[in-house]
C-alpha cells in the first residue's frame, strides 16, 4: 500500500515537491539580498567607465581593417580587452555576492534561522546558488550590453576620429536614466537604490543597444542586422556561462572561508583553468603532428569559391562598401575578403564535383602543399589524418585501417575506406603530395583539409588519467571564443551547446562539493 505522502503532490514525489518548496523562497531571498549589495551597482559603474576608457586608450595594433570579420584592425584588441574586463569584474563580483549570501550569514549566525527549520542543507545550497546565479545573470547581461556598445563605437585611434554619438547618447541615457530613477525612487518611496538601479539598467541598456542597431553613426536608419555581430554575442554567452561556473566555485568556497580567501581561490581556479590545457590537456591526447598545411587545391582546378560565386562576390563587395560590378572592375580577389571556412558554412551543393573537392566521393583527390618540410619522411601509402588542433584533438578524419602494401594505390583498390598519400612530388622536399580516397567506401569527413590544419599519420589516442583531472578543473579556454572570432573562424552553434552542457556539469560538480563542505560546517 502506497504511503499517503506519495499522493500529496500528484505525479511529483513528495520529497521533491518539498525540496522545491524550500529552494524557491531561499533563492528569491538570496537574489534580492544580492541585488541590494552596494558592490553590484558599483561594479556596473566601473564596467561602464572601463568600457568607455577602452575605446580611448586602445590602438596602434597595426591590424588591417580591410579584412573579413566582425572585428578588424584595432577593434580586435578592443574586443579582447573588453571581454577580459567583463571576465575579471565578473569573477570579483561572484566572490563578493557568494560570500555575502553564505559566508557572512554563517559568521553572523543568521543562517541558523534557515537550517534550524526542517530544511535540508542541500536545499539551502541550491537555493543560495540560484539566487547568486540570478544576480550574476543580471550583472552579466548589463556588462555584455555595455561591451556591445563599445564594440560598435570602435577605437578612436587619432584625435581626428569622430565619436559615434549614437552610441554615446543611447548608452549614457540608459546608464544615467537608471541611476536617476533609482535615486528618485529611493528618496520618495524608500526603494533600494542598488536593486532598483541594477534592475532598470538591464532592460535600458539592451533597449539602447537595439536602438543603436537601427541607426548608423550619421543618425540615419539602417537594417537592424547591419551592425549586429552574432559571433560576438555567442562569445558573450559563453563568457556568461564561464562566470556561472565561477559562481558555483565561489558558492562552494564561501561555505568554509571568508571574502578575501574566496576571491583569492576563485582567481586561482580561474588562472588554473586558463593554464590547464598547457599543464594537463596536452597529456590527454597523444599524437605526433608531422606538418602543417599551407594550401590545398583540386587537380580539376576547382575550389569551393567556384560553387558559391554569387554569394561570395556579394559578401566581398559588401565588406568593401561597393557593389559587385565595381568590385569586379577593380580586379579584387574575393578570396582576400571571404575565408574558405565562411564559404563552406554557406551550405552544401548538390554537385558531384563539389563532393569531389570535399573528398566525399570514391577516388576523389586533393593536392596538399605543406608549410615547410615534414618532421618525418612521408611515403606513398601513409595514412592521412588532419584537423585544426596541433595536438590531434577532434580530428576531422575518423580512424580507418592502414594501407596494405599488397594493394595498389589507386581508387577502389579495396572495399573499406581509406584516405592515403598516393604520390609525393620528388622536387618538393616532401612538401607537396596527392591524397586520395582509395576505398569503394569513403572515409566520412565533414570538410576537406584547409590551410593551417595539422597533418598526422595515425589516429589520436586518449589517456584516461589526465582526462579525468582535466575534466574536473574548469577549462576556461573552452569558454574563450575570442581567438577564433578575431581570426574570422566562424563558431558553430553546436559548439555553444557543448559549452553549455560542459558548464552544466561543472556547476553540478561544484554545487555537490558545496553541499559536502556545508554538511560538515558548524553554524551554531
Amino acid at each position: 500500500m502506497r504511503p499517503l505522502s506519495a499522493y500529496k503532490s500528484g505525479n511529483t514525489p513528495y520529497y521533491l515537491h518539498r525540496m522545491i518548496a524550500h529552494i524557491l523562497p531561499i533563492a528569491r531571498n538570496s537574489l534580492i539580498e544580492s541585488l541590494r549589495q552596494p558592490v553590484l551597482v558599483i561594479m556596473m559603474l566601473i564596467a561602464a567607465f572601463l568600457q568607455v576608457l577602452n575605446t580611448w586608450i586602445i590602438g596602434f595594433t597595426m591590424g588591417r581593417a580591410s579584412v573579413p570579420g566582425e572585428v578588424t584592425g584595432d577593434n580586435k584588441l578592443l574586443y579582447d580587452v573588453s571581454m577580459s574586463t567583463v571576465f575579471v569584474l565578473g569573477i570579483v563580483l561572484a566572490a563578493f555576492i557568494a560570500t555575502a549570501a553564505i559566508s557572512r550569514e554563517i559568521e553572523n549566525k543568521t543562517i541558523l534561522t534557515v537550517v534550524s527549520k526542517p530544511i535540508s542543507r542541500p536545499s539551502v545550497i541550491i537555493g543560495k546558488y540560484l539566487g547568486i546565479a540570478g544576480a550574476m545573470t543580471i550583472a552579466i547581461g548589463i556588462m555584455v550590453a555595455m561591451l556591445l556598445l563599445a564594440v560598435r563605437h570602435g577605437v578612436q585611434t587619432t584625435a581626428a576620429d569622430e565619436p559615434d554619438f549614437v552610441v554615446i547618447t543611447f548608452g549614457l541615457t540608459a546608464l544615467f536614466g537608471s541611476i536617476l530613477i533609482a535615486a528618485i525612487g529611493n528618496f520618495i518611496y524608500g526603494w533600494s537604490f542598488g536593486q532598483t538601479a541594477t534592475l532598470l539598467m538591464l532592460p535600458l541598456m539592451w533597449i539602447a543597444y537595439v536602438g543603436m542597431l537601427l541607426l548608423n553613426d550619421e543618425w540615419e536608419f539602417q537594417p537592424i542586422g547591419t551592425d549586429f555581430t552574432p559571433q560576438i554575442v555567442m562569445s558573450c554567452v559563453a563568457l556568461g556561462l564561464a562566470l556561472l561556473v565561477i559562481s558555483a566555485v565561489a558558492t562552494a568556497v564561501s561555505t568554509r572561508v571568508g571574502q578575501v580567501l574566496t576571491i583569492v581561490i576563485c582567481a586561482f581556479v580561474f588562472l588554473l583553468g586558463l593554464m590547464s590545457n598547457h599543464f594537463i590537456g596536452r597529456h590527454v591526447y597523444s599524437n605526433e603532428r608531422v606538418a602543417e598545411i599551407a594550401t590545398t587545391r583540386s587537380p580539376s582546378k576547382l575550389d569551393a569559391y567556384d560553387f558559391r560565386r554569387n554569394e561570395v562576390w556579394e559578401l566581398a563587395a559588401q565588406r568593401n562598401g561597393i557593389d559587385v560590378l565595381e568590385f569586379e572592375s577593380l580586379g579584387y580577389d574575393p578570396r582576400n575578403f571571404v575565408s574558405i571556412r565562411e564559404v563552406m558554412a554557406m551550405g552544401e551543393v548538390d554537385d558531384p564535383q563539389w563532393r569531389e573537392i570535399m573528398l566525399r566521393e570514391p577516388g576523389s583527390m586533393l593536392i596538399i602543399d605543406l608549410l615547410g618540410p615534414p618532421t618525418e619522411q612521408l611515403e606513398p601509402g601513409d595514412s592521412f589524418y588532419y584537423g585544426s588542433s596541433p595536438n590531434g584533438v577532434g580530428l576531422v578524419t575518423p580512424p580507418f585501417n592502414p594501407f596494405d602494401p599488397e594493394d595498389e594505390l589507386v581508387e577502389n583498390t579495396r572495399d573499406e575506406p581509406g584516405l592515403m598519400i598516393v604520390e609525393i612530388d620528388p622536387n618538393s622536399l616532401g612538401q607537396s603530395m596527392l591524397v586520395m580516397q582509395i576505398g569503394r567506401e569513403v572515409v566520412p569527413v565533414s570538410r576537406p583539409p584547409l590551410p593551417k590544419d595539422s597533418v598526422f599519420l595515425t589516429p589520436t589516442k586518449t589517456n584516461m588519467a589526465p582526462l579525468v583531472a582535466w575534466s574536473v578543473i574548469p577549462n576556461m579556454q573552452s569558454f574563450w571564443l575570442i581567438d577564433a572570432i578575431n581570426k574570422n573562424q566562424p563558431v558553430p552553434m553546436s559548439h555553444l551547446v557543448l559549452v553549455a552542457i560542459y558548464s552544466g556539469f561543472q556547476i553540478i560538480v561544484f554545487l555537490g562539493l558545496a553541499v559536502v563542505l556545508f554538511q560538515g560546517r558548524d553554524v551554531g
